[in-house]
């Protein structure tokens, strides 16, 4: 069995790696590996982190190591990898052998084969750190580490059941009928069918209920990252009247179709703010009774497609146009199409037509001029805030930007700020 693994182990083994140790070390770096992966038994995964020593382990790095064993699935490396660059930690060698395992009864490992010979396929990961960390820097470590590699579990292991949820928030949004008009019906319709074409990561689902006056979770709907509902503020019924006036608009009113960004950063993919979508559930009397959501990233290809494609957005930008009474083919209709594409899908999303109208209209009448602008607007649930700084392309330069970095999160008291700089074919640039 263990020559079996080590063969999967050391395909996978970099010619430096293979190089920076003797065959005593490698063999002891093998068998700790496989340890690992024997122990894990009926266990979900198995993490640990730890400075090896010739000693203890057989072998000795320079930096800490961490290694994990789950059963194979997407995301495993991305995900851990994203954690690492966030804490600063920087690798030197990542080994990922895949390998096919047979268990007994006891969860013990009774037999490695060639993953394409297995019925179940598991994953070793192998990350050699930079640096050494200190326990108390380990024990942490692998606590997020576990909580990652579980998050990932719940979001492949649910992945099919959230698709499938996509067709009732459909269902939901063609039964808001009787409150939204039917242009926003259509859209939003065609907006969840746009996220089955590849352009979105299901990461979790939930349902709302409002009843008697209360907001509560659907007992039994999460998925995902969102299956475990203890966590969740409406985990026992909130009086509508307790919750904030903003937030309880939203909740009961607010437009058919919501797209925002979550607080919370995903540990799944790549380590970013979470994309919410959330559909309205009506009644037949035009009430809002409730909330299906899904949670989740966009892909790649979502944010390669122009703004003027996408549902939701291109109505937006029609309604802009017929607004301002823009005609097509003139100037001021291809600047303003211009403009409106240039920006961020993410402010797209979450800002408001009279916000987006202001803006791109301001932008507009600004272009011919040398000047400085600031353009804010807070989200919904303001939780975040968008700026947009306009200024001649001339007065740009790296430094401005990180000078106005570090002043807006003073002045808004910010965590975290992501910058999106654009320089068009005109006198003007614009960070976002």
């Amino acid at each position: 069995m263990l020559l079996a693994f080590a063969e999967s182990y050391l395909r996978r083994m970099s010619v430096d790696a293979l190089a920076g140790l003797s065959v005593e070390e490698l063999f002891g770096e093998i068998v700790g590996a496989f340890d690992l992966a024997d122990r894990r038994g009926s266990d979900p995964l198995a993490v640990r982190a730890f400075n090896p020593t010739l000693q203890s382990d057989g072998y000795a790095l320079p930096g800490s190591v961490l290694e994990t064993n789950t059963p194979d699935s997407p995301f495993l490396v991305d995900s851990v990898s994203a954690e690492l660059d966030v804490r600063g930690i920087q690798v030197r060698e990542v080994m990922h052998p895949v390998i096919g395992v047979e268990r007994d009864a006891n969860g013990r490992i009774a037999k490695v084969l060639h993953a394409r010979d297995a019925e179940q396929r598991e994953s070793v990961m192998h990350f050699e750190l930079e640096r050494r960390l200190e326990s108390g820097e380990l024990m942490e470590l692998c606590d997020r580490v576990r909580a990652i590699l579980g998050d990932v579990q719940a979001a492949v292991r649910d992945f099919a059941a959230m698709r499938e949820r996509v067709p009732a928030m459909a269902e939901a949004a063609r039964a808001a009928a009787t409150r939204y008009a039917a242009d926003e019906v259509e859209e939003a319709v065609a907006f969840l069918d746009w996220l089955f074409e590849g352009n979105f990561l299901f990461l979790g689902y939930r349902e709302y209920v409002i009843d008697a006056g209360a907001v509560s979770i659907g007992a039994g709907s999460g998925l995902g990252i969102l299956a475990n509902e203890d966590s969740s503020h409406y985990r026992e019924p909130m009086p509508l009247v307790s919750i904030e006036p903003r937030l309880r608009e939203r909740i009961t009113g607010g437009d058919l179709l919501l797209v925002s960004k979550t607080n919370r950063f995903s540990t799944v993919h790549r380590h970013a703010r979470m994309d919410y979508v959330g559909v309205k559930r009506v009644d037949p009397d035009g009430d809002v009774r409730g909330e299906l959501r899904l949670i989740g990233l966009f892909t790649s290809k979502a944010y390669a497609e122009p703004a003027g494609h996408v549902p939701i957005l291109r109505r937006k930008l029609r309604q802009i146009i017929e607004a301002e009474d823009l005609i097509d083919g003139t100037h001021d209709y291809k600047a303003a199409v211009t403009l409106y594409e240039s920006f961020p899908k993410d402010d797209l999303f979450s800002a408001s037509v009279e916000d987006l109208r202001a803006e791109v209209m301001g932008l507009l009448h600004l272009e011919e001029r040398r000047q400085v602008k600031l353009f804010v607007r807070r989200d919904a649930e303001d939780r975040s805030v968008a700026i947009t700084v306009a200024l001649p392309r001339d007065r740009y330069n790296a430094d401005l930007q990180q000078r106005l970095q570090e002043l807006l999160l003073m002045r808004f008291q910010g965590d975290t700020i992501d910058q999106y700089l654009t320089l068009g074919e005109t006198e003007q640039a614009r960070i976002h």
